[in-house]
């Protein structure tokens, strides 16, 4: 009896481990790659963000303290939470109920929107950079073009008022818009039929049961578009650049792109850069480590 039961129990450790040798052939390309262009290069920009750009000489703290006491990059840092808190918002709220839309509507017509949606996702940012400085240009954009038809003058976008921040949000939020939209669709159709009509037996209206059948079911969705939105958000730089250039008086400007110019600027130790793109990883890992700390991703039973 001791030798069956023996043998049985190792029969799912040998099917287990059988294969480990294929298995670690076919990760090590991918670990390999990871290594020489991910994590060596990690670890040079760290020790690098320590040391003098000039002697090599180890200075630990001083690159960190410097970029930490200017205040232009601290002002990008508040500038790239407010976009990120408003970005994230705005995409959360509108791509959930736009969702609803899609969902409510016929299928071949919600097939057409889908795409619609999802065309400025294939787009780059500086292309959509492109397209909105055509609409927005003070010398002779759409905008300014259909104000002046109409008596009205113009508005100089990019360096007026508030204005510069809607630049800034307004093509990033379009550029999310249709995948996050998607995300949340998807999320919608796996909501099984059956906890609505057990909800609608129970007399529940529309929006009882979205507090208490669809956003309970969709956390999973919910915690993936929070995570890629604010990452995404947090790195933001090409629009930036392209239709602001971080001004006026650094009101757009973010901290990507502030070491943008930073390492264009030969006055200005490179070293110190490295520590400035260190400190904003560290940012966002944190801020993910968070995310994921504070909302348990759990499977969801039927």
């Amino acid at each position: 009896m001791l030798s069956n039961y023996s043998d049985k129990s190792k029969k799912p450790r040998l099917f287990k481990y059988r294969n480990a040798k294929s298995a670690f052939a076919m990760m090590a390309p991918a670990v390999l790659l990871l290594l020489i262009f991910a994590y060596i290069p990690l670890a040079m920009a760290i020790v690098r963000s320590f040391q003098n750009y000039t002697t090599g000489e180890f200075v630990w703290f001083e690159n960190y303290d410097y970029i930490v006491k200017t205040p232009s990059f601290t002002k990008a840092f508040g500038n790239v939470i407010l976009f990120t808190a408003i970005i994230v918002v705005a995409q959360m709220v509108l791509s959930f109920f736009f969702a609803h839309v899609l969902k409510a509507i016929n299928a071949k017509v919600a097939n057409a929107v889908k795409i619609l949606l999802y065309v400025p996702c294939l787009i780059s940012g500086v292309v959509a950079s492109i397209i909105f400085m055509f609409i927005l240009n003070y010398g002779g954009g759409l905008i300014t073009s259909i104000l002046i038809g109409l008596d009205i003058d113009p508005i100089a976008f990019a360096t007026e008022g508030y204005w510069p921040i809607a630049c800034v949000i307004v093509p990033t939020w379009w550029l999310g818009f249709g995948y996050n939209t998607l995300v949340m669709y998807a999320g919608l159709l796996n909501v099984p039929k059956s906890y609505y009509e057990a909800a609608q037996i129970d007399g529940a209206g529309f929006f009882k049961q979205m507090i208490y059948v669809t956003i309970p079911y969709m956390k999973n969705i919910f915690i993936l578009s929070l995570i890629n939105l604010i990452t995404g958000s947090l790195q933001m730089l090409d629009i930036p650049y392209m239709i602001t250039g971080g001004g006026p008086l650094d009101m757009t400007m973010t901290p990507s792109l502030y070491l943008f110019n930073s390492f264009r600027d030969v006055n200005r130790p490179q070293n110190v850069t490295i520590a400035g793109s260190i400190l904003i990883m560290i940012v966002i890992v944190t801020i993910n480590i968070i995310a994921f700390k504070c909302i348990h991703s759990e499977k969801m039973e039927d």
